[in-house]
């Protein structure tokens, strides 16, 4: 497996905060790697950097061999799921799946396909119709990751996903994640 995703001495102030202070990490194709840390001690940071949310104040952050520091979020092929799920609470479950492919102007018949695709890979293929507010919190979850499923991302960005559900309800969000990772080889 190669290396897809590098930080190479990364270092985060917020003002004289200093958040992070040389990072290295280097991330497999294919690989599910996870940060491990106590509240506060920046996992978060590095995802949203990750992600193009925020940037590095030093360093490097190499996808594919290219630094990406100054690539805006929308051209990274990267995809983030939030402990808040960040559901439009005014769409149902497929317009929220779909609105990513949408924006990108993507044929209508494909979007359908790829939308009905990803609800089935999440197990939510009887929900398309629902509104956010109909659902559970692991339902909520499971339709924010299938909507970033959805843009057929290289790397899938989860921070702190199971936070916010209940104990009983983590377990199956983890087990579409860990399925995710295996059956469709990404990197996570």
């Amino acid at each position: 497996m190669n290396d897809i995703l590098e930080l190479s001495n990364i270092s985060k102030s917020y003002g004289s905060t200093k958040v992070l202070e040389n990072i290295n990490i280097k991330i497999k194709n294919n690989e599910f790697f996870t940060i491990l840390g106590s509240s506060g001690s920046g996992k978060s940071t590095i995802i949203r950097m990750i992600g193009g949310f925020a940037k590095p104040t030093i360093g490097e952050i190499i996808f594919e061999n290219n630094i990406i520091n100054e690539v805006p979020i929308f051209q990274r092929p990267f995809n983030t799921v939030f402990q808040d799920y960040a559901l439009f609470p005014n769409m149902n479950v497929f317009n929220n799946v779909g609105f990513g492919l949408k924006i990108k102007n993507i044929n209508k018949n494909i979007i359908n396909e790829k939308v009905l695709e990803v609800l089935s890979i999440v197990g939510l293929e009887n929900f398309s119709n629902r509104m956010p507010q109909e659902l559970s919190g692991g339902q909520q979850q499971r339709v924010a990751i299938a909507r970033a499923l959805a843009m057929r991302p290289k790397v899938m960005l989860l921070d702190e996903i199971t936070s916010a559900l209940d104990p009983e309800v983590v377990g199956e969000v983890l087990n579409v994640i860990r399925s995710l990772n295996k059956e469709h080889n990404l990197t996570m």
